[in-house]
């Protein structure tokens, strides 16, 4: 797809706002500095009115605000237009869903409002609760709007810059995580600081929110399953989870949070301050304790494993934080993985083995990480598991080897998992890890042309389905000289 520089967005319920719509397209459509996204001129054929689809025009829209360097909204006091399931409008617009791809995203946000519509706004209220460090600029007419729109992109004025906070500082994860002790696991921060977030009807349909569930459930690639999942969050907020202790919202709250949690992961989100895996996982284990479910259930696998979930996503920040906080992050990650392994029998350990395992690898303990992930293997053909699984877990155990000074049998290891891990059994992000795994190993073993083979086949696989989570330095490089 290609880039834009600026992504406009507005409601278009009005002759005159469509005509500045069109004004600032046609002004911009063959700028050199770059086009400026505007819906109905780069893509009428997303008219509702020519019968597309309202989801399809939801995906190219955020599919546009990914490839924008920046993002323009202009709020006149309209929440935009509802999407809608069988006639009933969901709590979500278009607009809406716009700022939230934005904010996801972390680009640049420039706001202006008309008149005294920021008091008076629920989109104004959005922003603040999504966006809060983004600054505003009143004007008093849709007129004035287009003048000083243009003469930003102009380059005649400035707006005021977003002051977007990184992904992960050290002072975020010390306000956000001060148990350094480990002695309250599970006390973790709430999605959205555990508020509700939005306008909200007195009451919600909760088959819309189902109905948005299973159009995540449908697709891997992340930005569609986390803007569906967030069609579905914002229907719930009328029953919130922290509101309510019926079974059936909260049920569809965990199932909710559990999309978003494994999207997010693979989005890498982990660290986000208010939509990021940790608060996800915090809300979730506020649900089951609520719903008085165990937070580990072997008998409802699909239910999720909370142990398993807080360990991974604080061995992955411990990756991405300053590095003076990294032992903390990877000691908290290894707290949840110890009190989860001793809280199951044996046969259940499977899942947490893994995470010891890399968490083994972090510390430099390169013997006792091949037998964690060997032991889990075992467990894996032991019980059954699927081919998937079980193949994964192979190249982890070939990855651990070649920490032992064994790169031909753990690229070998590796090669075999690959062929085990289809499309049909296996997530494209752990296809990814995996090829990430023999890259390194193929370049232990001075094989530069299959690495590259491997890590063009990687970048394809996550770019396709949006893992930039997964997207290393060396598979950039190696992709780029296989791509030259």
């Amino acid at each position: 797809m290609s880039t834009h520089r600026t992504f406009f967005a507005s409601s278009w319920n009005t002759p005159e706002l469509r005509a500045l719509r069109m004004t600032i397209w046609e002004r911009y459509e063959t700028d050199q500095r770059g086009q400026v996204w505007v819906a109905e001129g780069i893509r009428p054929d997303l008219d509702p009115a020519s019968g597309a689809d309202q989801l399809e025009i939801i995906d190219a829209c955020l599919d546009a605000i990914e490839a924008s360097h920046e993002f323009l909204l202009l709020d006149t006091g309209e929440y935009g237009s509802y999407l809608h399931f069988r006639g009933t409008p969901s709590e979500s617009s278009f607009l809406e869903l716009e700022l939230f791809q934005a904010t996801l995203l972390r680009k640049p946000i420039k706001y202006i409002y008309v008149g005294s519509t920021a008091e008076q706004s629920n989109l104004h209220a959005l922003v603040r609760s999504l966006a809060p460090q983004v600054s505003a600029v009143k004007v008093d007419s849709l007129k004035e709007a287009e003048k000083t729109i243009s003469t930003y992109l102009d380059g005649g004025a400035r707006l005021p810059e977003t002051k977007n906070p990184e992904r992960l500082t050290g002072t975020l994860i010390q306000g956000r995580h001060q148990d350094w002790s480990n002695a309250s696991l599970f006390h973790e921060p709430q999605f959205l600081h555990g508020t509700i977030c939005g306008p909200t009807n007195a009451q919600t349909d909760l088959d819309v929110a189902a109905h948005y569930l299973d159009l995540a459930a449908e697709h891997s690639e992340t930005n569609r399953i986390l803007s569906r999942t967030w069609i579905a969050i914002r229907t719930l907020m009328a029953a919130h989870y922290s509101d309510t202790r019926d079974p059936r919202p909260l049920a569809l709250w965990d199932r909710a949070l559990r999309s978003w949690s494994k999207a997010a992961a693979w989005r890498g989100l982990h660290g986000h301050i208010w939509l990021g895996n940790v608060s996800a996982l915090g809300s979730l284990a506020r649900i089951k304790g609520t719903l008085e479910t165990p937070l580990y259930d072997p008998a409802s696998p699909g239910q999720g494993d909370l142990y398993d979930g807080l360990a991974s996503v604080y061995y992955s920040l411990s990756k991405r934080c300053p590095r003076r906080i990294g032992p903390a992050m990877l000691a908290r990650s290894a707290a949840y993985t110890e009190e989860g392994l001793e809280t199951r029998p044996q046969e259940d350990r499977g899942s947490l083995l893994p995470i010891r395992g890399s968490i083994n690898h972090r510390r430099r303990r390169f013997r006792a990480s091949a037998r964690d992930f060997g032991e889990a293997y075992d467990l894996a053909v032991k019980n059954s598991e699927s081919s998937g699984q079980i193949g994964f877990l192979l190249t982890e155990l070939g990855f651990a080897e070649l920490f032992l000074l064994k790169p031909r049998l753990a690229r070998q290891r590796i090669a075999e998992g690959l062929t085990m891990m289809t499309p049909e059994n296996s997530s494209p992000g752990f296809r990814v890890r995996a090829l990430r795994k023999h890259v390194v190993a193929s370049l232990a073993c001075f094989d530069l042309a299959q690495a590259r083979l491997s890590a063009t086949k990687a970048y394809q696989i996550a770019s396709e389905n949006q893992l930039h989570d997964q997207i290393d330095r060396i598979v950039l490089k190696l992709k780029r000289e296989d791509s030259a």
